[in-house]
């Protein structure tokens, strides 16, 4: 059997996810199973690669298989890693990095003249409520 490993947390043991495509017996619709084993790991593998894993005699309770060889490394990862970088070009290239200096926001006000604005609408207030 062939799997995915998706837990190396343990001493020695991984867990590998075995998915197989079933069809319905009654209205042949095709659905996916799978089904996780705990694997005895002599090589030392890593999370995410593809492994073909065999039945042998009972290693603990749990654990009845072991990893024959590794089939293939971890596809998503290093797809990721490279649809990551061709991103991060094609923004590059967009979008430039420029540093640009933004003006200080600075009021054309004296002080004086904001200060009798606000006390204008004080009083305006004052003469609404009453």
């Amino acid at each position: 059997m062939i799997g995915r490993i998706v837990s190396t947390k343990m001493q020695k043991t991984v867990a590998v996810l075995v998915e197989r495509i079933a069809k319905h017996r009654l209205y042949k619709k095709t659905y996916s199973q799978s089904k996780r084993y705990l694997v005895d790991d002599p090589i030392g593998v890593n999370m995410g690669d593809l492994v073909e894993i065999v039945k042998v005699k009972p290693i603990s309770r749990n654990k009845h298989w072991r990893i024959v060889k590794v089939v293939g490394k971890n596809l998503e990862e290093i797809t990721e890693e490279k649809l990551k970088a061709a991103a991060e070009k094609v923004i590059a290239e967009v979008m430039p990095e420029e540093k640009t200096e933004e003006p200080s926001v600075v009021s054309h006000q004296p002080e004086e003249k904001a200060n009798e604005k606000q006390k204008k609408s004080r009083k305006r207030k004052e003469k609404s409520d009453s």
